[in-house]
């Protein structure tokens, strides 16, 4: 398109100075511009790699017949026409594979052979640009030699032509890979990343995981514990709501370890701490102090609400004891000692200190119950008949 431009600003500006080019010559550049810019439309448009190929062939047809009107009006056998079509025709080669090459040379030699035959034969009227001496393009000699030259010239330029094409193809195909064989690295590493990123993340939660609690059990551990007892004891004073603290102590569980060994102990530690999810609501928290020791935390419970919970706890592991079928020992009862803010005490060292001496207390009374703080209320879940005043 900017060729074709440029060749008809030529025209233009050719008039004035005295030598006009022919009409025709103008009227076939734009013809051609008309078709190529219908081109640059359809190759954008192009659904396919086939598409593009048979338009490309479309294209050297409409060039070949654009320029050899253009040889024709420029005076046929001339010097100016022969370079008019070598210098149009020779871009088109670009593109081309070999045989391709060859195929167009032989075409684009036929056509011109038929300008100049018709042209000298007289069949077309002749066309004069520039002088050109009488009757010159009729001599057989000068007709053969330039035809010959012609197509010698045309074909060196379209094979060079057709071997730069081949090169740069060669190199962007070169640089396609490269820039395939990268994205496909991006990607892999990306996938890695992700991956990687997966396992940190996992490896993370596990870590956190770990970190607060205990692996025996699965329980929170001894920090954690306290960490939410603080927490939880916070919020209840500042909503002025009470907040009951439970020490869990299994009966004679030394026993369980001396006589069937500490991987028994452990399976009795899972088995109480099952006991104790079973029986907390979803806004309780229990831990592990150690040993045979736990932690249980009832927000917004009072001694009554956590006399209930105590019930509920010595029940189901009096249920499990039933069902205990590991050879060893059976599965110890369990002594608890209650304390609530802020009837006992008015933070979490007090209340545990106040909660444990009454364990202590359910412990000498027989085990099994439950003791409240300061009051010596006991009760026994699995016996009624030994419960104590509440």
């Amino acid at each position: 398109m900017f060729l074709v431009a440029l060749f008809v600003g030529l025209w233009l500006l050719l008039v004035p100075v005295g030598y006009p080019m022919p009409v025709g010559f103008l009227v076939v550049m734009l013809l051609e511009s008309v078709a190529l810019f219908a081109f640059i439309v359809a190759v954008a448009r192009a659904p396919d790699m086939g598409s593009l190929q048979r338009m490309h062939f479309l294209l050297l047809g409409v060039e070949l017949v654009c320029h050899s009107a253009m040889v024709y009006y420029l005076g046929g056998v001339s010097w100016l026409g022969s370079v008019a079509y070598i210098y149009a025709l020779m871009y088109a080669a670009v593109f081309l594979s070999l045989p391709q090459a060859a195929a167009f040379t032989a075409v684009v030699a036929v056509a011109y052979l038929a300008v100049v035959s018709l042209d000298a034969s007289g069949t077309v009227p002749h066309q004069w640009y520039l002088p050109q001496g009488p009757d010159r393009y009729k001599d057989p000699e000068f007709l053969v030699t330039t035809s010959l030259a012609f197509i010698g010239v045309l074909a060196t330029i379209t094979f060079w032509m057709v071997f730069i094409g081949q090169e740069l193809r060669k190199e962007r195909d070169v640089a396609i890979r490269a820039n395939h064989e990268l994205l496909n690295t991006q990607e892999e590493l990306r996938m890695l990343n992700e991956e990687l990123e997966k396992k940190v993340e996992e490896r993370t939660r596990a870590l956190s995981w770990r970190a607060e609690h205990d692996i025996l059990t699965g329980l929170l551990n001894r920090g954690a514990i306290s960490r939410r007892s603080q927490e939880l004891l916070a919020l209840a004073r500042r909503g002025a709501r009470p907040l009951c603290i439970v020490v869990a102590d299994g009966d004679n569980f030394k026993e369980c370890n001396d006589r069937s060994g500490h991987a028994y102990g452990d399976e009795v530690l899972r088995e109480t701490a099952e006991c104790l999810r079973q029986s907390c609501r979803e806004s309780d928290v229990v831990g592990r102090l150690g040993g045979d020791e736990f932690l249980i935390v009832l927000p917004d419970t009072a001694v009554k609400g956590a006399l209930k919970f105590c019930k509920r706890l010595l029940r189901e592991v009096e249920e499990r004891r039933r069902s205990w079928n590991l050879a060893g020992p059976d599965l110890p009862t369990v002594s608890l000692g209650v304390a609530v803010f802020p009837d006992h005490g008015s933070d979490v060292d007090e209340l545990i200190r106040i909660a444990d001496h009454a364990m202590y207390d359910a412990k000498a009374a027989g085990g099994n119950r439950a003791a409240v703080g300061s009051s010596g209320a006991s009760f026994v879940a699995a016996q009624p008949e030994n419960t104590g005043p509440v």
